[in-house]
């Protein structure tokens, strides 16, 4: 059963593109018109801008869980930094203080001096990049 047509439109052309609708009439086999060409013609269109729309949902959403991912990443490899970093002061810091410290206690030392210092800390980062 085809379709029920109730919209119409009128469209002009230039009379290659004219020539070449009814080239591709006269090549066809069964009873097509001039409006069938014309209506396939924006469906095609149409069906790839759908595609096109859909790529680029497609790609956004694809693009955002890769950057999950590499924050996820990143966090991980910032964590197990951390880890290394205050595992290797806790073994070292005793040496010169002759007071044994674990490396939770250094990182939560830490946490709490940058909470503290954040301002100072980033005005001292903001420098040194105006500096460059």
């Amino acid at each position: 059963m085809r379709a029920t047509k109730t919209v119409r439109r009128s469209i002009a052309m230039t009379p290659e593109l004219r020539a070449r609708l009814q080239q591709l009439l006269a090549r066809e086999t069964r009873d097509v018109t001039e409006a069938d060409l014309i209506r396939q013609a924006i469906r095609e269109y149409l069906d790839r801008q759908e595609d096109v729309v859909g790529s680029r949902a497609h790609f956004r959403k694809a693009f955002q869980e890769r950057i999950d991912e590499l924050q996820a990443d990143l966090e991980f490899h910032l964590h197990l930094i951390t880890a290394l970093l205050a595992h290797g002061l806790a073994v070292m810091l005793p040496v010169f203080t002759e007071q044994p410290i674990t490396a939770g206690e250094l990182i939560q030392a830490a946490i709490i001096a940058a909470q503290q210092n954040a301002a100072a800390i980033q005005a001292q980062i903001d420098a040194v990049r105006d500096h460059e």
